[in-house]
C-alpha cells in the first residue's frame, strides 16, 4: 500500500478546512493508495465534522506534547487527538526542528507517546543543505531516525531541508539512495518487521513528478506541502500517482 499524506501547515482555520474536505471528497481518488491529511489543530473538529462517516482521507494531526496532560500551556495530549479520531500524527518536522528547536530526543518522546494510544506517528528526518555538502547526511538522519525509533508501529518520511518549499525536489536516485539507508536502519533495530514499516519522500513534491518518485525509487508514499493546498490540485496528484 502507497501512501500520500497532505501536510498543510500553518494554511486553513476551521471555515476553510471544512470546505476542503468537502471539496476533496468530491474527487475521484485511487483504490489502492492510503491517503491522508495532517491539519492545523484549530481545525481538526471541523475537518472531522466534514468526513462524517467518510474513510478518505485519513485525519492527521501535524504535531503532538508527550504529556498526557498538566501545566504544558499550549500543547496538545495525544488523547486529545485521540478525541477527534485522529489516525497518525507528523512529528520532528524541519520547520519545527529549526524554528522552535525541537530536539532528536523530543521527538522520541513524542513518538513513544502517540504510539501509546494507538495514533501512528509520522517520523520527520533529513539533512540542510550545509549538512548535504558536508557530506553528513548519513549520520544526521541516522542520528534523528535513531531517537525516534521507540517503536515500530510509525512511518518515516525523509525530507531533506533544502528541498522542502523550494520548488526543487530531490532527485529520484538520491531519494532511492536515502530509502535503501533508512531500511537499513530500520533493520538493525526491529529486523524483519521494519519491512513493514513505511518509508516516504517529502519535499516539493506535485503532480508533476509525483509519479516517477513512486514508480522509480521502491518508496512506500510521498509528503506533499504546497501541492496539497488546492482540493482539486492534490486530487490530481493523487490521480498522478497511481498511474500505470
Amino acid at each position: 500500500m502507497k501512501w500520500i499524506i497532505a501536510n498543510w501547515k500553518m494554511h486553513y482555520g476551521p471555515i476553510k478546512a471544512g470546505a476542503w474536505i468537502r471539496a476533496f471528497r468530491r474527487e475521484r481518488l485511487p483504490k489502492d493508495v492510503e491517503i491522508g491529511v495532517a491539519v492545523p489543530h484549530i481545525s481538526l473538529a471541523a475537518a472531522r465534522a466534514s468526513l462524517g462517516r467518510a474513510s478518505a482521507p485519513l485525519l492527521g494531526a501535524q504535531n503532538a506534547f508527550w504529556g498526557k496532560e498538566g501545566a504544558f500551556t499550549g500543547e496538545t495530549a495525544p488523547e486529545m487527538l485521540q478525541e477527534l479520531g485522529t489516525s497518525f500524527c507528523l512529528v520532528g518536522h524541519s520547520e519545527r526542528r529549526i524554528h522552535l528547536g525541537e530536539t532528536d530526543q523530543m521527538v522520541g518522546k513524542k513518538v513513544a507517546a502517540l504510539a501509546a494510544v494507538g495514533i501512528k506517528p509520522v517520523v520527520c528526518v533529513g539533512e540542510t543543505k550545509a549538512q548535504r555538502d558536508k557530506k553528513e547526511t548519513l549520520k544526521v538522519v541516522k542520528a534523528q531516525l535513531t531517537a525516534a525509533l521507540t517503536t515500530s508501529d510509525l512511518l518515516v518520511a525523509y525530507e531533506p531541508v533544502w528541498a522542502v518549499g523550494s520548488g526543487k525536489a530531490c532527485s529520484p536516485e538520491i531519494a532511492k539512495q536515502m530509502h535503501e539507508s533508512i531500511r537499513e536502519i530500520l533493520k538493525k533495530k526491529f529486523g524483519a518487521r521494519a519491512e513493514q514499516i513505511p518509508i516516504l519522500y517529502g519535499g516539493s513534491v506535485d503532480e508533476n513528478n509525483i509519479h516517477e518518485y513512486f514508480s522509480t525509487t521502491d518508496i512506500d508514499g510521498v509528503l506533499v506541502g504546497g501541492a496539497s493546498l488546492d482540493p482539486r490540485t492534490f486530487g490530481l496528484l493523487c490521480r498522478a500517482a497511481a498511474r500505470g
